[in-house]
C-alpha cells in the first residue's frame, strides 16, 4: 500500500499532466485531493452523485407520501378573474 507521501507525489505528477493537457476539471479534483492529503484531514464525505436526490435519502426517484392526493384543479371559468369591479 502506498504511503501518504507517495500518493502526494503521484497526485502532483497527475496534476501537472492535467494542467499541461488543459483538463481543468481533472486538475481541480486532483488539487482538492492534494489539499486533503497535505493537511492530513481525509474526508469521508463524497460529492453527491448526479441524479441522486437531496439530503437524507438515497432514492433516485421522488416518491409521494402515503395518503397524498393531488390538489383540486382550478375551475377554468373562474381562473384569472377577480370579483372586484372598478
Amino acid at each position: 500500500m502506498p504511503t501518504r507521501l507517495d500518493l502526494i507525489a503521484t497526485f502532483q505528477e497527475q496534476l501537472g499532466r492535467a494542467l499541461q493537457a488543459g483538463d481543468n476539471e481533472r486538475a481541480a479534483a486532483l488539487q482538492s485531493r492534494l489539499t486533503e492529503l497535505e493537511s492530513g484531514q481525509a474526508s469521508y464525505l463524497r460529492p453527491q452523485q448526479p441524479g441522486a436526490m437531496g439530503l437524507g435519502t438515497s432514492d433516485e426517484v421522488p416518491r409521494r407520501p402515503a395518503g397524498w392526493k393531488p390538489p383540486k384543479r382550478p375551475d377554468p371559468m373562474t381562473s384569472g378573474h377577480s370579483r372586484r369591479r372598478g
